[in-house]
């Protein structure tokens, strides 16, 4: 079996500013502790050239000059631009030059962020392909006016303030839909009944027709005279109340209601002895306790007379009372 040897090569080393001191031979490789950077030498150019190119980490704003250990053709993300290495000092800002993309300053910018953007107002219609137009889509693309609505002229037009403008013709009567009336040539006008009427050109009511307008949508304020609403209908004003009595006279107003009642009866009187004539109509109707007072027995039954009984009757004086056209009467009365 052959004999295997093991060969360590270690390559000629120092600092990189050491490589830029030595003239490297040719084929001859260095490598720079500082800059861990592999060189070879062609026999004449000092330090050799280097062997591949470094993409350096993102770096912020104007710091690619600190990389000192940088090497012609190195690559460094700064700031968000692309920046490589075209000189031979990394040290001087303008050995580096920019290899980002490129703009050109009047559609298309860098912002404060050095983000790409489109500069407002900068694209014209030059710049618009006709592809943007869709087919059909009632636009019209003019390369030095811009877009326009696609209008044939002939029904349709623009206006010298441009705007879209019918151009002759008139709505079908066909057309004209429920609440208008005209088309074919007649004015459009709102079609109404005769509860409608026009003051100058505003719609006004004329009359309610029959049975269509409840008391709700009466104004309150119009309404007197002894009446009032009451949820949608109208009712007289409710003016006292009770039951009217046989002996009670009752006062009207002008709309026949009663308005007020009081007794007829004026006074009471009562026979003056306890003896003789005068004794049958001793007593008065507000006496609670008799004392000779005439009492008489009576007898009461009902409407088939199958049942009676016995009442007595006290005897309460007369009550005078105003009969109208016959004027004042006296009667003599009894109370249970």
């Amino acid at each position: 079996m052959p004999d295997i040897e093991i060969v360590k090569l270690k390559l000629r080393r120092g600092t990189d500013a050491q490589r830029q001191t030595v003239t490297l031979e040719q084929g001859e490789l260095g490598y720079t502790t500082d800059g861990k950077r592999v060189w070879v030498g062609d026999g004449f150019t000092i330090g050799g050239n280097t062997v591949g190119t470094i993409t350096h980490p993102p770096l912020s704003i104007n710091t690619r000059t600190d990389l000192t250990t940088a090497a012609t053709g190195d690559v460094v993300y700064e700031d968000s631009l692309l920046y490589q290495l075209s000189g031979t000092d990394a040290t001087v800002l303008s050995a580096w030059g920019f290899i980002g993309s490129r703009v050109d300053g009047d559609t298309i910018e860098y912002d404060a962020n050095n983000n790409l953007h489109v500069i407002s107002q900068a694209i014209s219609a030059s710049n618009l392909n006709p592809n943007v137009i869709a087919t059909n889509g009632g636009l019209a693309l003019n390369p030095t006016q811009g877009l326009s609505a696609n209008v044939d002229n002939t029904s349709i037009t623009v206006s010298n303030t441009g705007q879209l403008s019918v151009i002759g013709g008139s709505i079908s009567s066909s057309n004209v839909g429920n609440g208008l009336s005209g088309g074919s040539g007649n004015l459009l006008g709102v079609d109404t009944t005769s509860s409608f009427t026009f003051t100058g050109t505003k719609l006004e009511i004329a009359n309610a027709p029959v049975n269509t307008v409840c008391a709700c949508a009466i104004n309150p304020a119009t309404v007197t005279g002894g009446l009032e609403i009451n949820g949608s209908s109208l009712q007289m004003v409710t003016i006292g109340g009770g039951t009217v009595h046989p002996l009670d006279t009752s006062e009207y107003d002008s709309k026949g209601r009663v308005i007020s009642k009081a007794t007829t009866i004026t006074q009471n009187v009562s026979g003056t002895d306890t003896s003789g004539a005068g004794a049958t109509f001793y007593g008065s109707i507000i006496d609670t306790l008799r004392t000779n007072h005439t009492l008489v027995c009576a007898t009461s039954s009902n409407s088939d007379q199958s049942s009676t009984i016995t009442a007595v009757l006290t005897s309460a004086g007369f009550i005078t009372f105003e009969s109208g056209t016959c004027g004042n009467l006296a009667i003599p009365v009894f109370k249970y």
